[in-house]
């Protein structure tokens, strides 16, 4: 069953980078959310940690969000409620990761793991120096954001398996392209955004097919 339900999950999680882009439909929120959705309840059956099914609901809600968001190219300059709120879903979501990963144990530290600690660091610091001073009037719900990622990816390290590692930093990556899709690319950049898009989509499903994974 949880390969019928995985398998599902990344059919919708296909089918969703087809679906046109910029059209804030009910039908493309609902395949949006899927994908983690099933995740959620593929950690659930499988008896893995609340706080990881509890990260996953958080991010559903965030996809749900963010679907009805005003798209980048639509931007006015003032602060979108459905962003906002997306914002705070994952905001949260990624708090609740935090607590999973500090107490969770696979074994010892990987190797190297004091250099992928200084590279997160350095990333999350020059990405929130560019969002700083282009994120405007959702300047700081940004920056909480920032410093809620890097601590989830910080931890990630701890927990001794390179499968949450590597969730955590995809997750980091489509969210920095994310951040710069958002705030930084110009709206009429359609070269750059043809690929941000999809590449935000691909390195999030990854990260938390891969987070998943790790507990079940």
């Amino acid at each position: 069953m949880t390969q019928g339900l995985f398998a599902a999950a990344l059919a919708f999680a296909v089918a969703y980078l087809f679906m046109p882009v910029g059209r804030r439909t009910l039908a493309r929120a609902i395949v949006k959310t899927v994908p983690v959705s099933l995740f959620a309840i593929v950690a659930a059956l499988a008896g893995a940690p609340v706080l990881l099914v509890a990260a996953l609901v958080h991010s559903a809600a965030g996809d749900l969000l963010l679907a009805f968001a005003r798209p980048a190219t639509d931007d006015d300059g003032s602060a979108d409620p459905a962003f906002l709120s997306g914002l705070i879903a994952f905001l949260a979501g990624h708090v609740i990761y935090v607590l999973l990963f500090a107490q969770t144990r696979f074994g010892g530290l990987p190797a190297f793991s004091w250099l992928i600690a200084v590279m997160m660091v350095g990333v999350a610091l020059i990405l929130g120096r560019i969002l700083f001073r282009h994120a405007g009037p959702l300047r700081w719900p940004v920056m909480a954001y920032v410093g809620a990622i890097l601590a989830m990816g910080l931890t990630a390290l701890l927990t001794g398996s390179w499968l949450v590692i590597a969730g955590a930093v995809l997750f980091m990556a489509s969210d920095a392209i994310l951040g710069m899709e958002k705030f930084v690319i110009a709206p009429g950049d359609e070269a750059r955004r043809a690929f941000t898009g999809p590449a935000i989509w691909v390195l999030y499903v990854a990260a938390q097919f891969a987070l998943v994974s790790a507990f079940v």
